[in-house]
């Protein structure tokens, strides 16, 4: 039995299973061993789930145990749910090319594990160029179409080395050390952009409110600007407030200011009584 086919429940049971359909097809298992060596290569939580439903592996033929084992410790997330995390990773400062390279394949397999592998490897390798933290290296990679994750990450390294040797430049280093000019996640982009567009929509609401305010209080405060005199034909006075015509008051009434007195309403016959 290989020491190195372990499984406890907390590792990749995708990686497990693939390397036990190796070895069960190498050495030609029977279901009956295929059963018993399953049994020998669990251990903690996986050990623990298959005795308590296989009843130490008698009642279940080996499909019937993988399919269980699968159930429990397989995928959890829905399809969706790891498309998503698969479209907004992006590689971590202080990660090494090689361990983003890594992670990205481990985010495609259950996030396209309904669709056919080329379809999933294309996507890792884009994934993988526009999620590195050293940009123009990632944007260079992207130019050049590679078609698998070996190729972009040469790429990403080849463009590094150039822009050592020929700009003359101390590339930073993105796998040992923590860089300030992390590339953002797509969701911050997103939230960042909806901030400023709602900023930037309550400073011209909150302007119009204003520019509306004072063009309303000046009409309030001077409508009777649009007045005119009947007697001066000026502006912003009635002819009762006007200075001319109690000017010409006083001098036809040496001096004082005569009140007229109401008229009394009229008929077809003339004044009322």
């Amino acid at each position: 039995m290989p020491k190195n086919l372990r499984y406890d429940g907390r590792t990749s049971w995708l990686s497990f299973k693939q390397k036990f359909d190796s070895y069960r097809k190498v050495y030609k298992w029977s279901d009956h061993e295929c059963r018993d060596y399953l049994n020998w290569c669990l251990e903690g939580k996986a050990l623990d789930y298959f005795t308590i439903e296989t009843r130490m592996g008698e009642s279940f033929s080996f499909r019937d145990i993988m399919r269980k084992m699968e159930g429990r410790f397989g995928s959890k997330e829905l399809p969706e749910t790891s498309r998503a995390k698969f479209q907004q990773a992006t590689q971590q400062p202080g990660e090494s090319l090689e361990d983003w390279a890594d992670r990205v394949l481990t985010l495609a397999t259950p996030a396209f594990r309904d669709l056919p592998d080329q379809f999933g490897q294309r996507e890792a390798v884009s994934r993988f160029c526009q999620g590195c933290i050293d940009r123009e290296a990632g944007k260079h990679a992207c130019f050049e179409r590679p078609r698998t994750i070996q190729h972009a990450l040469d790429l990403v390294r080849h463009h590094q080395y150039v822009s050592q040797v020929v700009d003359g430049k101390k590339v930073r280093k993105y796998d040992q050390e923590v860089t300030v000019n992390a590339v953002q996640s797509p969701a911050d982009v997103r939230m960042e952009s909806l901030e400023k567009a709602i900023e930037q929509l309550t400073c011209k609401f909150e302007a119009s409110l204003a520019s509306n305010s004072s063009t309303s209080n000046k009409d309030r405060k001077f409508p009777q600007k649009t007045f005119r005199c009947f007697h001066c034909n000026g502006r912003g006075h009635m002819k009762r407030d006007c200075r001319e015509y109690q000017e010409s008051l006083k001098q036809k009434s040496g001096g004082q200011v005569v009140e007229r007195s109401p008229q009394k309403p009229l008929n077809s016959k003339g004044p009322v009584a």
